[in-house]
């Protein structure tokens, strides 16, 4: 009896077996259709990944004005062994690029720069970041050969830390120097690993940052415009440069995500090889107060509240000073509670969910099979 039971047993079991077997490539078939269903819905044809060298266009020139410009030397351009974790000496750093001109200035030699390029850092209490950026930034840039300076725009105040209120401050500021053609707002944590990740502006909002190592070298999900963005001057005022309303750290740079969809740019990104970034390890600020609730009400106030704001864009200036890597101008932003945006008279209530869309590793892998290549000169190619 106790065999024939185990006989039973075990030709059910082999049975279970054979039918699971054929059920594993219908289950992969299904999930895989799922993935590619999502990815359809999740599509963003306001998010394109091009090539660096489709942002230098020649032949739009004049052959004269075409002759003076730097050729970007492209061969011999790659990927840096980057190390986020030793300290560096700003005077090493300063013998190491000779040519750096006080104010953290870096001109070609012998041509033109096809744009004169403003680097916009906001800042405070990262000594040791600003070190590595440094170290970083301005031998690639020279590789690059780019016309350039750095700003670092100094918090002074304890008040909650406010990166986008310091990125429109320097952006005005740096055009009381000169007329950049393009401003690259660039978090003072991330540094980048690949020299072809040319820091210069197309027609819409290019993400530098598209791959960061905290997030596996991925795009977080397709809106994200955090980490170091480039805008020309044009494009940065018509989307009225970045809210001044979130005291804290998140959500400004969904917000300004959202102005630049809703301003009808686009945002390019280069693909993930090359827009690799390390992000240098620290404490995180305090969050934002209500920084979600403010920034699902962006839509009602996002015309009075950024760079054009006379009620929220006020600053003082304390110092400014041209030091040998970088000019560094400290602000007091001058923080008010009566001139807050009051989130509850926000009646434009967005949909976090359909904003953010945010996929794991997996979901990157399999959706990028899916490729639209569009017969466009400028070579665009979206990737999912």
């Amino acid at each position: 009896m106790v065999n024939r039971v185990i006989t039973i047993s075990r030709r059910y079991a082999v049975s279970l077996l054979a039918v699971g077997k054929k059920s594993v490539p219908l289950a992969v078939f299904v999930i895989y259709i799922g993935f590619v269903t999502f990815a359809l819905f999740n599509y963003r044809s306001h998010c394109l990944f091009t090539e660096p060298t489709t942002l230098i266009k020649y032949h739009l020139l004049e052959q004269e004005e075409a002759d003076k410009l730097c050729r970007i030397p492209w061969d011999s351009l790659g990927v840096e062994d980057v190390d986020i974790f030793h300290d560096h000496d700003l005077t090493s750093i300063k013998h190491q690029n000779p040519l750096v001109q006080k104010g953290g200035v870096g001109k070609p030699e012998g041509c033109l720069s096809y744009q004169k390029v403003a680097i916009i850092v906001p800042y405070r209490n990262r000594y040791f970041h600003l070190k590595l950026l440094l170290s970083r930034l301005h031998p690639m840039l020279r590789k690059q050969k780019i016309h350039y300076k750095i700003f670092v725009i100094e918090q002074a105040t304890n008040d909650s830390f406010n990166r986008g209120k310091l990125m429109n401050v320097g952006f005005k500021e740096a055009l009381k120097e000169e007329q950049y053609d393009c401003f690259v707002f660039h978090d003072v944590d991330m540094i980048p690993e690949n020299n072809k990740n040319l820091y210069i502006c197309d027609d819409h909002a290019r993400h530098l940052s598209s791959a960061i190592d905290e997030m596996r070298y991925h795009v977080m999900y397709y809106n994200y415009a955090g980490g170091v963005i480039a805008m020309k001057k044009d494009v940065f005022k018509v989307i009225n440069g970045y809210a001044n309303s979130y005291w804290g750290w998140g959500n400004e740079d969904d917000d300004l995500s959202a102005r630049i969809q809703e301003a009808g740019y686009l945002l390019t990104r280069p693909p993930e090889h090359i827009g690799r970034y390390k992000m240098v390890r620290h404490k995180k600020e305090s969050r934002s107060e209500n920084g979600y609730e403010r920034f699902l009400g962006w839509r009602g106030r996002w015309l009075q509240d950024g760079l054009h704001s006379p009620k929220t864009m006020t600053y003082k200036v304390l110092s400014k000073s041209q030091e040998p890597l970088y000019t560094n101008i400290t602000v007091n932003l001058l923080y008010d509670k009566n001139k807050e945006i009051n989130v509850a008279e926000d009646t434009t209530k967005e949909s976090l969910w359909c904003f953010k869309h945010p996929h794991t590793y997996f979901f990157n892998q399999i959706i990028k099979f899916v490729r639209i290549d569009q017969s466009r000169s400028d070579s665009l190619s979206l990737i999912y």
